[in-house]
């Protein structure tokens, strides 16, 4: 079964959040600064799902997405922002 980052970590009536922004913020480190590796993307969407998991074991996924939301907002979901997690 396939299940697609942007649908994990989403919030309704939201804008999904991309491949890339959800490593920046969650894993801390940039991806595909020049050429697009299906590898990395595989590698990243797996390490993001774990987190997940680990998040809503936790009871924290909720809060750990209303943050990730409002950093978005507050950087225009552009990359290379200091996030507040």
């Amino acid at each position: 079964q396939i299940i697609d980052t942007a649908e994990i970590f989403h919030q309704p009536n939201q804008r999904y959040i991309s491949l890339r922004y959800l490593t920046n913020y969650a894993l801390g480190r940039d991806m595909q600064q020049e050429v697009h590796d299906s590898i990395e993307d595989a590698r990243a969407a797996h390490e993001l799902y774990m987190k997940a998991l680990s998040l809503k074991e936790e009871g924290k996924f909720d809060d750990y997405l209303m943050r990730l939301y409002a950093h978005g907002h507050r950087t225009q979901f552009k990359l290379g922002v200091v996030n507040d997690k």
